[in-house]
């Protein structure tokens, strides 16, 4: 019986035979994977900032509408001012006055106009109902000098109610009778003065009539501001386009990468 001699090498190569091994093509090595496109290009990136930046400014512009509707729908009484609430405030000398208050600023004038502030009213209320007192608007110069020497007491922050003592010693005169105010009320009980701003450096001057230490009084500030509502309008609708338009571009830029 004949049997067939399978060489070693024949078992090493599989059993293939020699005319097979080497008789297909060779085999090549895969290519290495290159890199495809990057999906945030430059224009992405720039659309995706932009997006977010109108996103924040839309924000300010909400708030600020919103602030300015809630302002003249609750705030604005029946005499047609925005009003604050009131604020109390007493010193035991001479006089209540305020830091000084600058209108003129080159640029900022329409802030303070007819059309945008309109009238302002300071309403003073003495804390003894039967008291005489005086409120009045004057320049600031004449305001310290008229002051000079005297013991009052300076509001720096309305709002917050944060106030300075001023020491000094001599008694002012009697407010009433002196002539550099560009508006003033007195008389017993509450007293409202109202005034038109203009450009200038304005002290609003509370005191007793007969100007004795010690004043004791409550006071709101309230304005006109005829164009709130339209103020109001006008930035919710700004604000709202604004917002749009940033999730337009946040949302686009997105998607073109997601699709790169």
């Amino acid at each position: 019986m004949n049997e067939r001699q399978v060489s070693p090498t024949a078992l090493s190569d599989g059993g293939a035979r020699p005319e097979e091994r080497g008789s297909g093509p060779p085999r090549v090595p895969p290519a290495p994977a290159t890199a495809g496109p990057t999906r945030w290009t430059a224009g992405r990136i720039v659309a995706l900032v932009m997006g977010a930046l109108l996103a924040v400014c839309s924000v300010g512009l909400l708030g600020a509408g919103g602030t300015a509707l809630w302002a003249d729908l609750s705030r604005r009484d029946a005499a047609g001012y925005v009003t604050t609430d009131p604020h109390a405030f007493s010193t035991g000398g001479s006089a209540l006055a305020t830091e000084t208050i600058e209108l003129g600023n080159p640029g900022i004038e329409w802030l303070y106009s007819r059309v945008v502030l309109g009238e302002v009213r300071i309403r003073i209320t003495p804390a003894d109902p039967g008291s005489t007192v005086f409120v009045g608007i004057g320049p600031t110069a004449d305001v310290q000098r008229y002051l000079a020497g005297a013991s009052y007491t300076l509001i720096s922050d309305y709002w917050g109610g944060t106030t300075e003592a001023v020491a000094g010693g001599t008694a002012p005169s009697v407010p009433a009778e002196e002539g550099f105010w560009v508006a003033s009320a007195t008389g017993s009980g509450p007293q409202t003065l109202t005034w038109d701003p203009a450009n200038g450096s304005w002290t609003v001057v509370v005191m007793n009539g007969d100007a004795r230490p010690v004043v004791d009084v409550s006071a709101d500030l309230g304005a006109e501001m005829p164009s709130l509502m339209g103020i109001a309008v006008g930035s919710l609708v700004l604000g709202a386009i604004v917002l749009i338009g940033g999730v337009l571009l946040i949302v686009g830029a997105i998607r073109r990468a997601r699709a790169a």
